[in-house]
């Protein structure tokens, strides 16, 4: 869905990726997807990739065993939570882990919310994939961790942003691709999907990341877009309907966007509800 100006603009994406310094792909995180996308993965040596870093270790640990992923027996160590979780799983919970921290001067009281919830999205997005069986669950993690984190960017570049994130600039039913094109050439999807492609992510996620605005506002986008693609935009919005739901905030984006995620999903909106109870016990542990 890429229209005639698209060279344009992601040239300025490069530039202004370039100016602000989008971050390169960890090198941890290069091993560990050259280990995961060999023909026989070594758990071992990913465990020992992991393990290189404590803090990163420890992170993986909390996240492993929180509720989210309702292990019976919790993992004392990495090279567990692989053999319970699964590679890529882990892989998965490492990509997001890294993302945060490769954004330090992103910091402030906005940013420790977006994290919060991006983090959390992420996460119901996993677990919505895995009992719906709707979509591959690592992905949608991946997907919904990295698609609006490249505001993190343009808070940094433009001093006015601020009002964008928090949404006191957005009139009623106006999106934000739009007001960010029209205040600065370039909106946050462009620079986004270019940010997924440096860190290796697959198709399917750069194209739902490129595109998650137009998909959920558009039948004729959905139509157009990757059917994979298609499926994390749905995963993402449902998740963060649920995320809303289980912090009494809104959902922006929801109105127009239930009546074709849930038959995608093969859900109904009790079964949100209940979604939303059962994780809003375990958002503390993010």
């Amino acid at each position: 869905m890429l229209d005639d100006g698209t060279e344009t603009l992601d040239r300025s994406a490069e530039e202004i990726a370039h100016e602000n310094g989008i971050p390169p792909c960890p090198v941890i995180l290069t091993r560990l997807l050259r280990e995961t996308r060999a023909d026989e993965p070594d758990a071992r040596r990913i465990g020992r990739f992991v393990t290189g870093d404590v803090g990163l270790a420890a992170a993986i640990l909390r996240i492993a065993n929180s509720p989210f992923y309702g292990l019976r027996t919790k993992a004392a160590s990495v090279h567990q939570a692989l053999a319970l979780l699964g590679i890529r799983a882990v892989t998965q919970l490492v990509t997001g882990l890294l993302l945060r921290q490769a954004f330090p001067a992103a910091a402030g009281r906005g940013m420790e919310r977006y994290w919060k919830a991006s983090t959390a999205s992420a996460l119901i997005a996993a677990l919505v994939s895995r009992e719906t069986r709707a979509a591959n669950a690592e992905l949608a993690h991946t997907y919904v961790l990295f698609r609006d984190c490249d505001m993190a960017l343009m808070l940094r570049r433009f001093a006015d942003y601020g009002d964008i994130m928090e949404g006191t600039a957005l009139a009623a039913g106006a999106a934000v691709p739009s007001l960010e094109s029209r205040r600065y050439g370039i909106n946050h999807s462009r620079i986004g999907a270019q940010l997924a492609r440096t860190w290796q992510l697959s198709g399917p996620v750069c194209g739902a990341i490129l595109d998650h605005h137009e998909i959920a506002a558009s039948a004729l986008a959905r139509d157009q877009a990757e059917p994979e693609s298609c499926l994390l935009v749905a995963v993402g919005l449902a998740a963060e309907r649920i995320y809303c739901a289980a912090t009494g905030t809104v959902c922006r984006e929801w109105a127009g966007a239930a009546e074709w995620v849930l038959p995608v999903l093969r859900i109904d909106q009790d079964a949100l509800e209940e979604f939303a109870v059962r994780v809003k016990a375990s958002l503390d542990h993010v």
